[in-house]
């Protein structure tokens, strides 16, 4: 009894400790590294030199915890990434129509009737899948259950605020209303294409197809040539073959365009019969945190990414 006692309390402790601690961007550079790493080490079994990082995987984590663009932080915000796409490519018709952004509850609240039949809401600095909500028919939503999930998007702890990743900090969490996309070529489930951009230059792509409820969807890698490439990321399955998009050459020349600066950024697209759509652009893929095999795909991706040594923070 005094055992079960004594792990309850732990427990309990820990999770008001959680919930009390400061988010992660609120904490200083050498707390985040050493918790950061911590983790590297459960995960990998190992530990490394940030600046002597040598694989794709170790790499990520130099370039989310120590590299310092303003850039990035602008692009990792699901609506500001919209005004990027703009600038660079004089429109924001590659990118889901935005309903409104809102900074509050109360704002969202009031927005409320104005919003379509149909729509997504996104929290604006949170990842894999995570803060979502699909709205397939408004007049039959939960509207009290939707403003009690919303409400704790606008909480920094239940963002990419509490992350390692130093793109996130300069950022306010907000909630985007934007465009479904749901129909596409094959009027089949949502598909993504990633390719892997370094500093401007497009080297390989992964598909997916995901659903949002089932996490164990393959993630398959190809070439520029559309040939499928042995490696898989972390514990996903791969598929045997996957359909080229149809705008694959457009994507390719979208992601020179937009990746040029950055030692390294994924560019996801979604593909329609009109035109390529983007998603986001991703700069720290599973944080690093989702094992690449075989190992040599992975040593060959970081030969890849070449970070510039005086743009680290220390």
């Amino acid at each position: 009894m005094g055992k079960k006692i004594a792990n309850v309390i732990f427990d309990i402790t820990k999770k008001m400790r959680i919930r009390f601690s400061p988010p992660m961007y609120k904490m200083p550079p050498e707390y985040r590294i050493k918790k950061d790493m911590d983790v590297f080490e459960h995960t990998f079994g190992y530990r490394f030199d940030l600046h002597e990082a040598k694989t794709f995987t170790e790499k990520i984590h130099t370039y989310k915890l120590l590299y310092a663009d303003p850039a990035i932080g602008k692009i990792v915000d699901k609506y500001e990434f919209k005004t990027y796409i703009r600038q660079n490519l004089g429109a924001e018709s590659f990118c889901a129509k935005t309903y409104g952004v809102y900074t509050d509850i109360d704002e969202f609240k009031k927005a409320w009737d104005k919003l379509p039949q149909e729509f997504v809401l996104k929290s604006t600095i949170s990842s894999d899948g995570k803060n979502i909500i699909f709205v397939k028919k408004k007049e039959d939503a939960d509207f009290h259950s939707i403003c009690r999930e919303v409400k704790k998007w606008f909480n920094p702890r239940n963002t990419l605020l509490n992350s390692f990743s130093l793109g996130y900090y300069s950022q306010q969490p907000r909630v985007l209303a934007e465009e479904w996309l749901h129909v596409f070529s094959d009027g089949g489930n949502l598909k993504d294409y990633k390719f892997f951009c370094f500093d401007g230059e497009v080297r390989f792509v992964y598909t997916t197809s995901r659903t949002f409820v089932d996490n164990d969807y393959p993630r398959t890698f190809f070439d520029l040539n559309w040939n499928k490439i042995d490696a898989s990321l972390g514990y996903h399955p791969t598929a045997e073959t996957a359909e080229k998009p149809k705008h694959f050459d457009e994507m390719i020349e979208i992601s020179k365009k937009l990746s040029k600066g950055f030692p390294f950024v994924r560019m996801d697209f979604y593909d329609s019969e009109e035109m390529p759509m983007l998603g986001e652009m991703t700069f720290y893929p599973t944080g690093g945190f989702m094992p690449i095999k075989p190992h040599s795909f992975d040593l060959e991706l970081g030969e890849l990414m070449k970070i510039p040594e005086e743009k680290l923070l220390c």
